[in-house]
């Protein structure tokens, strides 16, 4: 914790006739992180797919594209199935499969299609009924041009145009002249306000083509849903088999790739990577059956990130993923989230009913969407924050849903209604910030000395500590006479005023000599990023002051009489308001003061995260060898 896995260099030679069981073992076991071969060697280059490869790709783009035209979703895997059997099954039944299932996309494909392309002629054939002209009428005159759509003109006015005939229905207009008159006719017609449309085809009554297209959509209708119905039945019968199939052959894919990552000769290869210090052994062990030379060495060149954390530790390394990868030889801020923003998440909503929903929520995500790496981490933070708002919302505040539970008392509860104890928060979620804020310079120090010298340290870390303590003990005696820290840390006044003014003084010298005069700009925001997380008791208030007024709207209304409904309305969409604000909102800032306020002290990042050569298999697994 705190730091990542030492990691050793390793380099892989051998014949090229032993390439497909090292790729095998090395997809198997997962340890090696690859580095890629540049090329800069005279006599190697980098090797093409494995002979299997083009099948592989073969069978998985065509077990893909069936995936997507039944709208597959993965789901939690059901049991885990032997991938030889898998491959034999596909080579089986993939061709009849993918037959049936192309045969009636297709057929779905031009239903729909007709079924749009009947809908846009009933529409053109609806606005032209009106007229009373026979579709034949439209067209098919040598001598005559047809202007047909719609005028803006008020339909009671008239519009005159010689050697024309004209029909008109409200809106609608259809214009027959000479062909001569083409032109100077279009030009009359667009002073008038003419909008053109398309010439309806055909020939007979529209009346009559109109309700013999309604009859075909009809069918078409039925056909597009018993088709849709016949996918979705395919979907449900093969859907997991595919999925299943799809991650064997990914598998497949990416391990007939490794000559694409290596150095070849004509008959030997050369394999570059990274495998954790622990592993090495098991790295070694795993080839001894092989005729291949490995060497593991130390190297200056800049490792992979492998973060090393605790079981309950690991979710919040999806958060630090967000924000970056740390360098090899920096801290893991992945400890400081976990104690951080439940803590700050729990503080902001500090109420037991929606912290215990918050857990719910956490749990369903963990529960329903075990299969999916992302949805997993996301519900384990937020099944911990959850319990986080439960536990301070039971012990420090007392409440559930904006109210007070009385029978949780006792003399340390704080209540959010009262202007004391909302100034006791304020406070305290001030010296949680000078705490972190402190802290991550703390952890920035460490970085500066293992990355550089304490040279460095003192003047780009050390400095800000020194100028964030020391105003914070001179300043508030200095302008309002009165002490913020000095008497909580038992100082004398000359002390807390002398001291830290000197101290601030030192640190400012210290931070100008490495940063320049940007630094006299930048020592407003150190103190600025303590003040930052007062936002905790703020939102804390804030959430309890909307919870509070919706019940209280509720309960003005009353719960007599048909007075009950409006009322049950305004509670239950009052607290559904709440509950996701609330979520979104300490779930945003509680985020926040750690990425904006404390990373920024310490967190350099640019590292590579640990992806070792090999596919992640939650569906099938393989027969060690």
């Amino acid at each position: 914790m705190l730091k990542p896995e030492p990691m050793t260099k390793v380099v892989i030679c051998g014949l090229n006739q032993d390439l497909p069981e090292v790729s095998h073992i090395l997809s198997q076991k997962r340890l090696v992180h690859l580095e890629d071969y540049g090329g800069e060697d005279e006599g190697f280059l980098a090797g093409a797919t494995l002979d299997y490869g083009a099948k592989v790709s073969e069978y998985l783009v065509r077990i893909r594209s069936l995936i997507k035209i039944l709208d597959i979703d993965a789901g939690s895997p059901v049991g885990v199935r032997d991938a030889n059997s898998v491959e034999e099954e596909v080579f089986e039944k993939l061709d009849g499969l993918e037959k049936n299932i192309l045969a009636i996309h297709e057929n779905h494909r031009d239903s729909i299609q007709k079924l749009k392309d009947g809908m846009s002629r009933w529409e053109s054939l609806k606005q032209f009924e009106p007229l009373g002209i026979n579709l034949e009428s439209f067209s098919g005159f040598k001598s005559i041009s047809v202007f047909t759509g719609t005028l803006t003109l008020p339909s009671k006015t008239e519009i005159s145009i010689p050697n024309a005939e004209i029909v008109r229905r409200d809106d609608m207009v259809a214009v027959f002249v000479p062909t001569d008159s083409h032109e100077a006719v279009e030009q009359q017609l667009i002073k008038a306000g003419f909008k053109s449309l398309d010439s309806p085809t055909g020939e007979g009554i529209i009346r009559d083509e109109l309700s013999a297209l309604e009859s075909e959509m009809q069918n078409l209708e039925r056909e597009v849903g018993a088709l849709g119905h016949e996918l979705e039945a395919l979907n449900k019968r093969h859907g997991q088999w595919l999925v299943i199939a799809e991650e064997h052959f990914a598998a497949q894919s990416e391990k007939s790739s490794l000559p694409l990552k290596l150095a070849m000769s004509k008959n030997a290869f050369v394999l570059d990577g990274w495998v954790p210090e622990k592993e090495c052994e098991g790295l070694e062990t795993s080839l001894d059956g092989l005729n291949v030379d490995i060497q593991l060495e130390s190297s200056d060149d800049e490792p992979p990130v492998k973060l090393d954390n605790p079981s309950v530790v690991r979710p919040f390394e999806f958060f630090t993923k967000l924000y970056g990868i740390p360098k090899h030889r920096e801290l893991d801020p992945s400890a400081l989230l976990f104690f951080g923003y439940p803590l700050f998440f729990g503080l902001m909503i500090g109420d037991l009913g929606y912290g215990f929903f918050y857990f719910l929520l956490g749990h369903l995500l963990v529960k329903k969407y075990g299969h999916s790496d992302e949805l997993l981490q996301l519900g384990k933070i937020i099944r911990l924050a959850g319990f986080s708002a439960f536990f301070f919302g039971t012990i420090l505040f007392a409440e559930a849903f904006g109210f007070e539970i009385h029978m949780l008392n006792h003399e340390y509860v704080l209540h959010k209604s009262d202007s004391a104890d909302v100034g006791f928060m304020l406070l305290a979620t001030g010296g949680i910030g000078l705490f972190y804020v402190t802290l991550g310079l703390a952890m920035g120090f460490y970085n500066a000395l293992n990355m550089h010298d304490l040279k460095h340290a003192v003047q780009e870390k050390f400095s800000w500590i020194m100028i964030l303590w020391g105003g914070l003990l001179f300043i508030p005696p200095w302008l309002f006479g009165n002490s913020l820290l000095g008497s909580r840390l038992g100082l004398s006044d000359e002390i807390e005023l002398w001291g830290g003014l000197a101290a601030f003084l030192v640190g400012l010298s210290l931070a100008v000599s490495a940063e320049g005069i940007v630094a006299l700009v930048e020592v407003p925001s150190v103190f600025v990023q303590v003040i930052s997380y007062v936002r905790i008791a703020a939102l804390g208030v804030a959430d309890y002051g909307l919870a509070h007024a919706f019940n209280g709207m509720a309960f003005d209304i009353g719960f007599s009489g048909i007075s009950i409904i409006p009322a049950l309305l305004i509670l239950l969409v009052g607290q559904m308001v709440v509950f996701t604000l609330g979520l979104i909102g300490s779930g945003i800032n509680s985020l926040r003061l750690q990425y904006v306020e404390c990373f920024p002290k310490f967190f350099v990042g640019g590292g590579t995260d640990y992806t070792p050569f090999g596919y992640t298999r939650k569906y099938t697994h393989e027969t060690e060898t």
